[in-house]
């Protein structure tokens, strides 16, 4: 009994490790974004919602172009910044022409349906998230990761704004 045993167990096991191979390099990118942002361009929409975002011309100011310059300083990334109605925007990022959409967005808006939504990075009455191309898991990651690190800094800015 025991040597027909050992080489099923040896078959599950195996079978358990070839299954278990392609998790190693979670989370993913299909369409590569991370890194084709990383030392390169990243590709934001801006849609103009003071605080958060404020159209000055060149470079948007506020709360979530700020953070976003953060994030691509840390990627080696330059931005540009993309202007066009907001469906525009959201068409484009949904079709990864753009890396990233921002303008005060919160969790309950129906383009969730068509694009990811990070967690909320700040919450008063709504639940203040950024944009990106569905899938693109990595990426995704990244932006959270970026958001995270300046939670504290958004958090004083918008107390400073609230005055």
């Amino acid at each position: 009994m025991c040597s027909a045993f050992f080489p099923v167990m040896r078959r599950v096991i195996l079978s358990c490790l070839l299954l278990a191979l392609p998790a190693c390099s979670l989370p993913r990118d299909p369409d590569g974004t991370l890194a084709g942002v990383r030392g390169r361009v990243m590709r934001v929409g801006v849609i103009p919602h003071a605080p958060w975002t404020i159209d000055t011309g060149s470079t948007p100011a506020g709360v979530e172009p700020d953070i976003v310059a953060a994030i691509a300083h840390e990627l080696g990334a330059t931005i540009e910044w993309v202007r066009k109605p907001e469906h525009e925007l959201f068409r484009e990022l949904h079709e990864r022409q753009l890396h990233l959409v921002i303008g005060g967005l919160t969790d309950t808006l129906p383009w969730k349906q068509e694009v990811a939504f990070t967690r909320p990075y700040y919450s008063d009455h709504e639940r203040h998230v950024l944009a990106a191309p569905p899938g693109e898991n990595a990426w995704l990651v990244e932006i959270e990761r970026g958001l995270e690190r300046q939670r504290g800094a958004v958090a004083q800015r918008m107390q400073v704004a609230q005055r």
